[in-house]
This record gives structure tokens, sequence and C-alpha cells, in this order.
């Protein structure tokens, strides 16, 4: 048995059999398109999600797990002869997922005397994912969670994550642009670059015109990325994005920087509500956080859409 067990939610974007290989406990967020709830994960897949998601006039309703899911959750590993657990959680600047986990952790803990660590990614999708994993490998190999939190850490501090939306639709809708800056957007073929605070709140980054100088632009910010820090492994990420990761590899081709690409994953529900459809992106970390265990992966998070 590992000395911790790893929980995390839905937010980040791991499919149920990299979840099954690493025993990660998936707490689900909840989609509410119009009246019908779905855990998100278990009663819908990203696949039916952008499906959907294409043909909806007003945006889905994302919300985070009841207190009882994580109490279920830490309560059934503790059964299992756990004493610490490593929960890692969706950024607290976008949801109230990590204070949830806060809250129940502090019940359990004291009621049942576990270690329970709540860990605040202060991101979403992939990067939140690459956090799990790592911590996973960590646990599997042996390692204490002081060792885990601070490989998370790293990668908390370091990794660097850019979205380019195709426009700005779900964003206005969402409340996150004003119809004005979607109008403008649209007509001049303007294309937004986002990223992740520190603290994990949506900031702006750059304005490009069109989705090819929008995507050469964030390999050129990778790059800089990889100057800084030294040799990067980078996942690219998308929404049915597909000539855009054409332009993207056309640009990654150029690139001189030291870096290499894990994977191809798919945005998630709860980042893919507001990017919308045909958004597409890059997250990277360096690779002295990188556990080799996971160059794999391409297997189970490429998409098969």
């Amino acid at each position: 048995m590992n000395q911790f067990a790893i929980v995390t939610d839905s937010a980040a974007d791991l499919p149920a059999s990299l979840v099954e290989k690493y025993g990660i406990k998936v707490v689900p967020l909840h989609v509410t398109f119009g009246t019908t709830e779905y855990a998100d994960g278990v009663d819908i897949e990203i696949a039916e999600f952008l499906d959907r998601l294409e043909r909806v006039e007003e945006l889905p309703i994302t919300s985070q797990p009841a207190p009882a899911d994580f109490l279920a959750v830490y309560s059934s590993l503790i059964d299992e002869g756990y004493t610490q657990i490593l929960s890692i959680h969706l950024s607290a600047a976008l949801s109230g997922t990590c204070e949830c986990a806060r809250g129940a952790a502090a019940y359990i803990a004291q009621e049942r005397g576990a270690r329970i660590e709540v860990f605040d990614s202060c991101c979403a999708t992939v990067e939140q994912g690459a956090m799990v994993l790592e911590a996973a490998c960590c646990a599997q190999a042996g390692g204490s969670i002081e060792e885990a939190l601070e490989r998370v850490s790293a990668i908390r501090r370091t990794g660097r994550i850019y979205f380019i939306p195709d426009s700005l639709d779900n964003l206005v809708k969402g409340g996150r642009a004003s119809k004005f800056q979607g109008m403008a957007t649209s007509l001049l073929n303007i294309k937004i670059e986002v990223s992740l605070t520190e603290t994990g709140a949506i900031e702006v980054l750059h304005k490009a015109k069109g989705m090819k100088n929008a995507v050469s632009h964030i390999v050129k910010l990778m790059g800089e990325q990889a100057d800084e820090m030294g040799p990067l492994v980078y996942y690219k990420l998308h929404t049915k994005a597909y000539k855009a990761l054409d332009y993207m590899e056309e640009a990654l081709e150029r690139s001189q920087a030291p870096m290499r690409c894990l994977t191809v994953a798919t945005i998630g529900p709860t980042i893919a509500t507001h990017v919308g459809l045909g958004a597409v992106g890059l997250f990277a970390y360096p690779e002295e956080f990188h556990n080799p265990e996971l160059d794999g992966i391409a297997e189970y998070l490429t998409p098969k859409f």
C-alpha cells in the first residue's frame, strides 16, 4: 500500500484509464444543460460535452461538488487503511471546490485522526492533471507526502499555461467579456491569448491578428520559458481546434528551444465552457520536475475525436 492516497476533482480532465492506473480518487464537478445535471466524467464524457456545447444557445452551468462528496471519498480511503491523503484541486480563484474540500478535510481529520493535505493547484485542466499525475507517481514509488507536495508546489511555481479562444462568444455569454469586445474581435479577426495568474485567476496576455499569429506567439512565450528555466515538457490542448493545432506544429518546428511534447490533450468542461469550441493552448513545465514514468501518457490522453 502507498504511504498516502491521491484525491482530485474532475477539472483535472484525467481519463478513467489514467485514474485507474494510478489509483486516483476523483470527485466530480457538475455540469447542467438546461434542467439536466450531469456529474462530469461520470454521466457525461468530454466528447459528448463538446458536441452539446456546439449546439446550445445558453452556456451550461458548472458547479462544485457538495461537501458530502468529499466526506465520502476521504472516509472511504481511511476505511481502506490510509492515514495520509493529498487532495489536489481546481484553482480557488475559479471555483469554491478547493474550499469545500478543505472544510470536509478538517472535519474528517478531527473525527478520524487522518492527515489530509488540501492543495490549491491555482490552475485547471491539464496543468492540474499533471500535478495529480506527478504526485501519484511519487506515491506509487513509495515516496512521502512531503516529497509529493514539494513536486506539485514546484510545478505550480514554474508551470505556464496559455489558451487562445477561437472567439469570445462564450466569454461574452459568461459575462467575462463585453458584447462590444466580442463583436470587435470577431470583425477584426483578433485573437485573445489568456493565461492563469499565480493565484489561478484568468488574465489576458496578448492580442494577435488571426489564429496563426496568436499560436506563433504562445509558442514564442513557451520558448522564452525554456530559455529561463531550462528544458521543458509540454502538452498541447484544445477543443476540436484542428487547424490551430496545425499552425502550432508549424511554429514548434521553427522553434529551437529545448522542449518536448508529451501529448495532445482535451480541455474539459470546466474551462471549455468559457473558452468554447476551437480553442487551443499549451501547458509547459521544467523537465526536472517531470517523472519519466509519465512519458507514455499520450496513449491515455490523446483525444479520440
